[in-house]
């Protein structure tokens, strides 16, 4: 009976042997990282996977991980965002705490601009061109009137000889159809800008914002040609 007893028993537990061979080799282990004060806190949503395969896995809320194990390679990589990826050859089931430290971050950055002579803010809805000191320098600008010699965007023409008034042009048209404001209030209008530009000293002018067709009539209705808008140094 006894050995009846016996042989009963093997045939019940050797099936469980049988499934467990069948069952997949799994690897467990859990992630951490190093607080300020020396502790270990559970790292989650930490990617876990081979190296050089596409299985993987990630920790959960407690930091622990369970992954299936591979004869392609013993290489285990644990990636995080924000810290330095690590890389575990392993050779048993569980494997022990793996505590990533944070990658190197970055001191104070300071980013220089350097402002070019003409500038075009693609910010606005409207295309401005900004002509600052740097072009301002280039041309011999006693007045106004020169100071538009080095801008591709106006023709300068000479209106009369003895006096050397200046008139300005653009898009073919004649000043009169140009607004002119000073710091966006309505300044030289009609003929008064054709010998107006005289008046004003080039050494005064701190920049010149100025734009082709038609633009805005919240100043004036003379924008039939373009807009120019003087910005004068500030005391």
């Amino acid at each position: 009976m006894i050995q009846k007893g016996w042989l009963v028993s093997l045939l019940l537990v050797f099936p469980l042997f049988g499934l467990a061979q069948l069952a997949p080799n799994m690897v467990e282990g859990s992630v951490a990282e190093r607080t300020e004060d020396g502790k270990t806190t559970p790292l989650v949503g930490v990617n876990v996977y081979w190296e050089g395969t596409s299985i993987g896995t990630s920790s959960d809320n407690t930091g622990q991980f369970i992954i299936e194990r591979t004869n392609k390679t013993k290489q285990l990589v644990f990636s995080y965002i924000g810290y330095r990826n690590d890389t575990l050859e392993v050779n048993t089931d569980k494997i022990p705490m793996v505590v990533m430290d944070v990658s190197r971050e970055l001191g104070e950055v300071e980013v220089v601009h350097r402002q070019k002579s003409t500038e075009i803010s693609m910010l606005g809805s409207v295309k401005v061109e900004h002509i600052a000191e740097k072009e301002l320098c280039k041309a011999a600008c006693c007045n106004l009137s020169e100071s538009f010699e080095t801008s591709p965007s106006i023709d300068v023409s000479f209106t009369d000889a003895v006096t050397g008034s200046r008139q300005i042009q653009m898009l073919g048209l004649a000043g009169p159809y140009v607004q002119m404001t000073r710091e966006n209030i309505p300044d030289m209008r009609g003929l008064a800008s054709i010998y107006g530009l005289t008046l004003v000293p080039g050494t005064w002018i701190e920049s010149i914002q100025l734009n082709k067709g038609t633009g805005s009539v919240v100043n004036g209705y003379e924008s039939i040609a373009g807009q120019i808008n003087l910005e004068m140094r500030k005391p």
